[in-house]
């Protein structure tokens, strides 16, 4: 049986539901609210860890988690790399590859389950781009306070994340191809 509410698929919706927020704290960022966004940001990407650790830990993975967490990773990322590249210097040299990149991903996942019924889970190399992202928006919101000059640390993020999105992408441009080649 293939549950659907489990505690690792509530924690995957609770972090999809923390979206709006970040992306209004980031777009409305001040002295009173940048300390909650920079908690309510980490707590999302703790959650992330925690319903992967909980679904592996109990064996309570299900299909929809496989779907809802990588969903919300995607969402949390596009949200707020869109937010940061509005209100800061996020390059869109990061923003145009990271958006293309998940959204051609959250296409052909909806293309293979539509066409073969799989869902595939996200492989290493996208949780290590995911963890890089997230280290470099991180880095982004601690630097929307004016108190802070991060352009060093961000500017290697920024390189660093790239090269992992474009490395991450060809892997799963592969794992792609295989699926479409053996079913």
């Amino acid at each position: 049986m293939n549950r659907v509410l489990t505690l690792p698929n509530m924690l995957s919706s609770l972090r999809m539901c923390l979206i709006p927020l970040v992306f209004y704290w980031i777009l409305n960022s001040n002295s009173t609210n940048h300390p909650w966004l920079l908690a309510v940001f980490a707590f999302a990407l703790g959650l992330d860890f925690l319903d992967g650790y909980l679904a592996r830990r109990f064996s309570q993975e299900s299909e929809l988690g496989k779907i809802l967490d990588p969903l919300a990773d995607k969402l949390l990322t596009l949200f707020s790399i869109a937010a940061l590249t509005i209100v800061s210097d996020f390059p869109l040299w990061v923003t145009i590859p990271v958006v293309t990149r998940d959204l051609i991903i959250l296409l052909a996942s909806s293309v293979m389950y539509r066409q073969k019924h799989l869902v595939k889970g996200s492989i290493a190399l996208g949780k290590i781009t995911f963890f890089l992202i997230s280290l470099l928006i991180f880095v982004y919101i601690i630097d929307l306070n004016p108190a802070f000059n991060l352009g060093v640390i961000k500017r290697f993020f920024a390189l660093t994340s790239l090269a992992f999105v474009v490395w991450s992408f060809d892997e799963y441009f592969l794992v792609y191809q295989r699926v479409k080649k053996n079913g």
